[in-house]
C-alpha cells in the first residue's frame, strides 16, 4: 500500500477513536506509523510532535506536519482531511437528530467514555515520554501533579501546569 494512503487510513481509524483528542491517540498513531507501518522512524515522530506542540495554535497541527513530511503538500492536506472527517461525520449526525435533550443512551455513553479518554491519554503521555530522557525530578513533578489533579478533580488543568512550568524553572535546570 502506498505510504500516504496508509497514512490517511491510520489517521481515519485515530480520529474515529478520539474522544480526547490527539493526545488520546497519540499512543495509537505511533504505533501504527511507527512499529508497524514503519512509515517514519521514533525520532522523526517525536520531533514532528515536539515542533508541533511548540508551534501556535491546535494540535492537531502535528498530523498535516506529519503528513507533509511523508508527501509533502498533498499529504498534508490528506492527513487533515483524514483527522477531520470523522468528527464531522458525527457532528452531522448529531445535528439531525437533535442535542437538545440527550437521551439517556447518550448520558451513558458519555459517562462510560471517562475512563476510556483516560487511559487512552495515559498511554499517549507513557509512549511520548519514553520517547525523551527526563530526569527523575522531571517525573516526579509530572506525576505529584498529575496526582493532585486526580484528587482535585474541580480545578482547571492550566493552574498546575502553570505551576509545574514554574516550579520546573526554578528548580530542575
Amino acid at each position: 500500500m502506498r505510504p500516504e494512503l496508509q497514512m490517511f487510513l491510520d489517521i481515519f481509524m485515530a480520529g474515529a477513536l478520539s474522544f480526547g483528542g490527539l493526545a488520546a491517540v497519540l499512543s495509537s498513531l505511533q504505533n501504527s506509523l511507527v512499529s508497524q507501518h514503519h512509515l517514519l522512524s521514533n525520532e522523526d515522530f517525536s520531533r514532528t510532535y515536539s515542533l508541533a506542540v511548540g508551534a501556535p495554535g491546535p494540535n492537531a497541527i502535528f498530523l498535516s506536519l506529519l503528513g507533509y513530511r511523508l508527501a509533502g503538500a498533498p499529504g498534508a492536506c490528506l492527513a487533515g482531511l483524514a483527522w477531520a472527517l470523522p468528527t464531522t461525520f458525527l457532528l452531522h449526525q448529531i445535528g439531525r437528530t437533535g442535542s437538545t435533550q440527550a437521551p439517556a443512551w447518550m448520558k451513558a455513553t458519555r459517562k462510560a467514555l471517562v475512563p476510556i479518554v483516560a487511559g487512552m491519554l495515559t498511554a499517549g503521555a507513557m509512549s511520548t515520554a519514553t520517547s525523551f530522557a527526563l530526569p527523575a525530578a522531571q517525573w516526579g513533578l509530572s506525576l505529584s501533579g498529575l496526582l493532585w489533579l486526580v484528587l482535585r478533580p474541580r480545578w482547571n488543568p492550566i493552574w498546575m501546569v502553570a505551576a509545574c512550568a514554574l516550579i520546573g524553572a526554578i528548580w530542575i535546570r
